[in-house]
């Protein structure tokens, strides 16, 4: 946590006290009430795919859609 950079700074402090004492906090259960992570994973590797293409075209489903797109619409559409 202390090794990133902040926008805002008080951001830090937040997420500093919401994990305090928790071993199993994952970044990735925000998704369900904040802003999907645009990471996708390959189903046999497990390698994770994630580059500025794909995230440009998060960007601009998001843009028009909402980010409800991201629950709404296939794997297939969120790729580009």
């Amino acid at each position: 946590i202390d090794q990133v950079s902040w926008v805002p700074a008080v951001g830090e402090k937040r997420i500093s006290s919401m994990v305090l004492g928790r071993e199993d906090w994952c970044i990735s259960r925000q998704r369900s009430w904040g802003v999907p992570i645009p990471v996708f994973y390959h189903k046999d590797s497990g390698q994770h795919l994630m580059n500025k293409e794909i995230l440009q075209h998060v960007i601009n489903i998001v843009r028009e859609y909402g980010s409800d797109a991201w629950w709404s619409m296939s794997i297939e559409e969120l790729l580009p």
